[in-house]
Order: C-alpha cells, then sequence, then structure tokens
C-alpha cells in the first residue's frame, strides 16, 4: 500500500517517535523511507558579521539530522533515502513528496508556540490541508 513514505523531522524530540513509525512501516510495507529536514537561514541577521559562519554551521546541523535518521532507518534494514532543504517547513515537505512520488507522509506536532502560529497553523496543520495524499500526524 506504501511504496515511500517521506519521514519529516526537525530533529526535535518528537524525531525519535516519527522515526520509529518510520521503522514500523517500512518494514510492514517494504517502503523506501525518504527522509525531510526543512530549515529556514535566520536572513533578519544576513547583514551582520558572520552569517556565512552561521549559515553554514545551519547548513552542517541540518545534513547532520538527516544523516543520523538515516543511520538508524539503514541499521534496522531500510532502505533510506534523505535531504536538507532550505525552505518553509510545509512546502518543502509536500514539494519532496511530490517529487519522490510518497504514498505517505509522516509528520509530528508540537502545541504552538505562539499566538501567530495559532493563527496561521502549525506545519503539520498546513501539510494536513494541503497535501494530495495520506498524513499521519504523529503527537
Amino acid at each position: 500500500m506504501f511504496n515511500k513514505i517521506i519521514c519529516a523531522i526537525d530533529g526535535a524530540a518528537i524525531t525519535e517517535r516519527i522515526l520509529l513509525y518510520a521503522m514500523h512501516f517500512g518494514r510492514k510495507e517494504g517502503a523506501v523511507v525518504h527522509i525531510v529536514h526543512a530549515y529556514q537561514l535566520p536572513e533578519n541577521y544576513a547583514t551582520q558579521d558572520g552569517y556565512d559562519e552561521l549559515a553554514q554551521a545551519y547548513r552542517a546541523m541540518a545534513r547532520g539530522v538527516v544523516e543520523d535518521a538515516r543511520a538508524f532507518l539503514e541499521d534496522v534494514g531500510l532502505q533510506v533515502t534523505g535531504e536538507a532543504i532550505e525552505g518553509p517547513p510545509a512546502q518543502v515537505v509536500l514539494e519532496e513528496a511530490d517529487r519522490v512520488g510518497a504514498d505517505l507522509i509522516l509528520v509530528g506536532h508540537r502545541n504552538p508556540k505562539d499566538v501567530t502560529e495559532m493563527l496561521l497553523g502549525s506545519v503539520s496543520q498546513q501539510i494536513l490541508n494541503q497535501s494530495r495524499i495520506p498524513v499521519l500526524v504523529i503527537p
């Protein structure tokens, strides 16, 4: 039923739970798991000295998040691919799902951090509202 699964992670504590679900579905369905970590650079610091180093650190950390998740899933015998992509998280996840032909998106959910997120919606809510494929939101 699920041949390709998008596993959207952000490196937060919930990532471990998302990876457990990816492991379960990957094994049960024999699916390829595609890890996606979307990140946004802090553009409000772009004019400050040292911004290039900060941006490089963000990119390196994002790649590390993906590589750690890949290593975990590969160690349990799954076929795994992954990308760290700069951009708005919901948009990045949905575009990657289309690009790889995913059948399922796994994403975590956290309580809104502030009023803006409450009014505009969380990443998981945006993905749910815009996805054309099933989405499993993991609390």
